[in-house]
């Protein structure tokens, strides 16, 4: 589907009004913050420089934002006017057209420059097309397997702040040994999950929480602050169980993941 096609109010959609702006993967994924705030998302609008110029020089007024989803899918993110371009950064704001749109529109790119992230609307055009219109905005990833749970403590509050029910059926209703890794340290904290909803409820205690009532993690929040986990730390599994099988095996199997990866010795188990 030609993206004229649903952007067809825009009768002045023009090389010198608008540019569109394909945001891919800096310090976090765009899609992530898509998904989390739409304040957050319009703060990926006003950096300014580049090396050679503004990115969106005068007289461009219109951003036709999108968020990379993954390869060369982007989610519609809304359209920004550029009020005031005289400081270190744009000022911008939403555009009241197409707001029911955000979070739904799939765009995919298909021109050679895979790296670029700023075009003109003619590029576009030629080079894109929209490929699907989710019946409800987009909230967070779907979910992607255990195997591939390698997840930052900002990803998975998105999971959680956003009730995706996909994470929650799955990880309420399997037991499982998990690792939460400091990444500024490398320090390793290795725990089990078998009690009420399972792992997604003993990780909403590190989502909302935290340490999760664990005596070093406690310290190190002490010490370091909330800011430290939600900077620093990531979640993935080691082990999952069926809801049958016994704590008591759980429990061994927890110490012997604490024993191969030494996270009493040089890590937050301790015991």
């Amino acid at each position: 589907m030609k993206i004229q096609q649903i952007f067809n109010e825009l009768t002045d959609l023009n090389d010198m009004n608008y540019r569109f702006h394909l945001a891919k993967p800096a310090s976090e994924r765009p899609s992530d913050v898509l998904a989390r705030s739409r304040e957050d998302w319009l703060g990926w609008q006003i950096y300014k420089e580049r090396e050679n110029g503004e990115r969106f020089p005068y007289p461009v007024k219109y951003i036709f934002s999108f968020a990379q989803l993954s390869g060369n899918e982007f989610i519609f993110g809304g359209i920004f006017e550029i009020l005031d371009r005289s400081g270190k950064e744009y000022k911008v704001k939403y555009v009241d057209k197409y707001q029911d749109l955000i979070g739904r529109v799939v765009l995919t790119y298909t021109g050679k420059n895979k790296r670029g992230t700023v075009f003109r609307p003619s590029h576009i055009l030629e080079n894109s097309e929209i490929i699907e219109i989710y019946k409800s905005a987009y909230k967070g990833e779907k979910f992607p397997g255990i195997e591939n749970i390698n997840h930052t403590y900002k990803q998975l509050r998105i999971v959680y702040d956003n009730k995706l029910e996909d994470w929650k059926n799955i990880l309420s209703n399997i037991k499982g040994i998990y690792l939460l890794t400091d990444t500024k340290t490398g320090k390793h904290y290795v725990g089990s999950a078998k009690g009420v909803d399972s792992i997604y409820g003993r990780w909403s205690n590190y989502i909302y929480g935290f340490d999760g009532g664990n005596k070093e993690l406690i310290k190190l929040r002490k010490e370091e602050g909330e800011e430290y986990f939600k900077e620093n730390f990531k979640f993935s599994i080691l082990e999952v169980f069926g809801m049958s099988f016994e704590d008591k095996n759980i429990e061994a199997k927890e110490s012997l993941w604490k024993e191969k990866l030494m996270s009493r010795q040089f890590g937050y188990n301790s015991n």
